[in-house]
């Protein structure tokens, strides 16, 4: 029913390094069990350079960030009344705010707390936990202001320069349109289609086949699996499905906090293997998909591969939508389940 397929593609050349000796190096194109997407896993070795010391750069720009107090209760939009009577969303110092340049027709922005800088391994579930449930107020209130209205709520989070964010302070922005993005939208179709062939959600079945393999599941936080993608988007690709819920608006505090516990423990992985950034999206359902799709959140580390300033995305997924990993995901999952044991 779930199928890890693969395909082992080799070359053969003369090698410089080893004295012209013939060598032969295998790359790897997996499929993800779901979507069918293509990933190529590399006979590359990593050599990821220190991660950049922002200290300097976060000290210079809290003088004008319009993320810090009392800037951001002055700078940043305020919603209409029928969305919120007070204008913005609060919690403790969180704080949720329209976009000012908005990606959708409910585009929002919202800081997790007054700390401008806040290094990876920092991120405990404690300190998500304001921001995760503004999240929650946001949707509630959207339901509630344009009832029966068709949105595709993620809430998506560049962290650090590296992974696209333009502001050293941590936020988080959310995209909720009658349109899906593409990947949020292949997601539903093929959780769809899944159900209508087999009878059965695909995701608390995926759950299943990962625990049975131990190859790449990581543990449970709560009601909140945790495992490694068989076909990443990045380098790794960690994956958190909730038990018991398909959109964001069926998220209690108690399944906030599985998710906050359980990202806790995979920020604190990346902050040790080195990496200075990461991109996470959490990608609800809605009513209509509740047979046959889990909410859930997905996330990927950033890097650099050379002093230049490198990054990891190149040609391969800008234009031919495919991702590059150097890293195993069997291997990955090894180290991280470790730390989630």
């Amino acid at each position: 029913m779930i199928e890890f397929l693969s395909e082992d593609s080799v070359t053969v050349f003369q090698d410089p390094t080893k004295n012209w000796e013939i060598t032969r190096r295998t790359t790897q194109i997996r499929k993800d069990p779901l979507t069918g997407i293509r990933t190529r896993i590399l006979d590359y070795p990593v050599h990821m350079p220190p991660p950049p010391d922002m200290t300097e750069m976060a000290e210079q720009t809290a003088q004008t960030c319009p993320f810090c107090r009392p800037r951001v209760m002055e700078v940043t939009p305020k919603y209409l009344p029928e969305v919120s009577p007070e204008g913005r969303f609060t919690r403790g110092e969180s704080v949720l705010f329209p976009n000012i340049f908005p990606y959708d027709e409910n585009s929002a922005v919202a800081v997790f707390s007054n700390q401008h800088y806040v290094r990876m391994s920092e991120l405990t579930a404690d300190y998500l936990m304001d921001g995760f449930l503004t999240a929650g107020d946001y949707a509630r209130a959207l339901s509630r202001a344009y009832p029966g209205t068709k949105r595709y709520f993620s809430l998506n989070w560049n962290y650090m320069p590296v992974a696209g964010a333009s502001i050293i302070h941590p936020h988080y922005q959310i995209v909720a349109g009658h349109e899906p993005t593409n990947y949020h939208d292949t997601l539903l179709q093929a959780s769809a289609q899944f159900y209508k062939t087999h009878q059965v959600s695909y995701w608390p079945s995926l759950v299943a086949v990962e625990k049975e393999k131990a190859e790449r599941y990581l543990g449970r936080r709560g009601k909140v699996d945790w495992l490694i993608a068989y076909a990443p988007r990045g380098l790794i690709e960690v994956v958190g499905v909730a038990e018991d819920a398909a959109q964001v608006e069926e998220l209690v505090p108690e399944r906030w906090r599985d998710l906050a516990e359980g990202l806790q423990t995979v920020f604190g992985y990346f902050a040790e293997k080195g990496f200075p950034g990461f991109n996470l999206t959490l990608f609800s359902g809605m009513e209509e998909d509740r047979e046959h799709y889990r909410l859930q959140v997905r996330v990927v580390p950033r890097t650099l591969l050379s002093a230049l300033g490198t990054n990891e995305v190149n040609y391969f997924k800008m234009l031919h939508e495919e991702c590059l990993t150097m890293i195993r995901p069997e291997e990955a999952a090894a180290e991280l389940k470790k730390a989630f044991a």
